[in-house]
């Protein structure tokens, strides 16, 4: 069967995102006051019928422009930066690409960026220590290791003559530009990729390492690509919980087994600890959950919820909650350890006044 040729790009940038968490969280409006430059705090707005509700707006800066090597070719582009009240960093690099790039040249970059070369990295990191030392008033509770998240996405303006966008979305050449793969590609691999619709001319087609938007309407290809960004500050955010679970459960596992004197108070002590590990872990986890809503806009949810599917948030939203049962069956264990206890210490009571009761009896009987 023939496969019709893929339409020309009418233009065309590459957006290299790099997110790091570096502490619980972060007050913006003090980071606003530190930062000498310009920052914005625009809502977000989906262009289709709805809105993007955030309860707390990221800080935007503009850091400035940037050159580097990237497919042998030497690029200048511009480097900005959302700063999440969740405590993490996304770093995005955007690089205009040639007046008329060919879907071959796309795919080379994107082959380039599925890890991103040293001078790329050395820019987001250079970028993230500067604004971490600047921001020091701003973060509270600065995490110990820092993780990182990076994600790619193709913004395409618009498509030349040929078939429309939205009749690409099992393209194979497609495909192999959003996976960056340069052998062709198996039927079976197009469940690699979640391709969306609106119109006939866009379409967004979703993968685990980069996404592309082709997307004629500038204001909506703000909105696909927030909701990208913001898929994957979840994810970073959620696996960072997950580690910090992890690390308490480690601690406090072998405590639970360890020997208690009766008389202590070192089960309420540890029952209390892991009582306000609960509950930092929960407060933690919900702010994540409901730091973004998309309302009375079907697509945009859709988008959203696929890209959250296709990084598989759920996975370590999962660990999160199997890490918060087992504390909360160990919190379970301790109460009931703290109950029997004090059983414990009221049948010593009881008993010591029915003896004492029995020796004032024989007392008076003596006299």
């Amino acid at each position: 069967m023939q496969i019709d040729a893929m339409p020309p790009m009418a233009g065309a940038t590459l957006r290299l995102y790099q997110m790091y968490d570096v502490s619980d969280s972060i007050d913006l409006a003090v980071a606003e006051e530190v930062l000498a430059t310009a920052t914005v705090r625009g809502q977000p707005v989906a262009t289709r019928g709805g809105s993007i509700i955030m309860a707390q707006v990221p800080l935007e800066v503009a850091l400035g422009p940037v050159t580097v090597k990237l497919g042998g070719v030497k690029r200048h582009g511009q480097l900005a930066v959302r700063i999440y009240d969740l405590g993490i960093l996304s770093f995005c690099l955007v690089l205009p690409l040639a007046a008329a790039p060919t879907w071959d040249e796309a795919r080379d970059l994107l082959a380039a960026v599925q890890s991103y070369p040293p001078p790329v990295l050395k820019i987001f990191e250079a970028a993230q220590a500067t604004l971490c030392a600047t921001l020091e008033p701003a973060l509270q509770r600065p995490n110990a290791t820092v993780r990182g998240e990076d994600y790619s996405i193709l913004l395409v303006e618009g498509l030349g003559a040929g078939l429309p966008a939205a009749q690409l979305a099992r393209h194979p050449q497609l495909l192999r530009v959003a996976l960056g793969e340069r052998r062709p590609l198996s039927a079976a691999a197009q469940v690699l990729a979640t391709p969306l619709s609106y119109y006939e001319d866009d379409l967004i087609l979703i993968t685990w390492a980069a996404a592309i938007v082709i997307e004629p309407e500038a204001s909506a290809r703000e909105d696909a690509t927030f909701l990208l960004e913001f898929a994957n500050v979840q994810l970073l955010a959620f696996r960072s919980y997950d580690a910090q679970v992890e690390r308490d459960l480690a601690r406090i596992t072998p405590r639970i087994a360890r020997p208690r004197r009766f008389w202590s108070r070192a089960t309420t002590r540890f029952l209390h600890e892991v009582h306000g590990l609960i509950a930092d872990t929960t407060d933690a986890s919900a702010r994540v959950e409901n730091a973004l809503k998309v309302t009375e806009d079907v697509y945009w949810n859709r988008v959203y919820t696929a890209a959250l599917a296709v990084l598989r948030v759920d996975a370590w939203r999962m660990g999160i909650n199997e890490g918060l049962t087992v504390l909360r069956q160990t919190a379970a264990l301790l109460n009931d350890e703290v109950e029997a206890t004090r059983a414990t210490l009221l049948e010593v009571l009881v008993i010591g006044l029915i003896l004492l009761e029995l020796i004032v009896a024989l007392i008076g009987l003596r006299r």
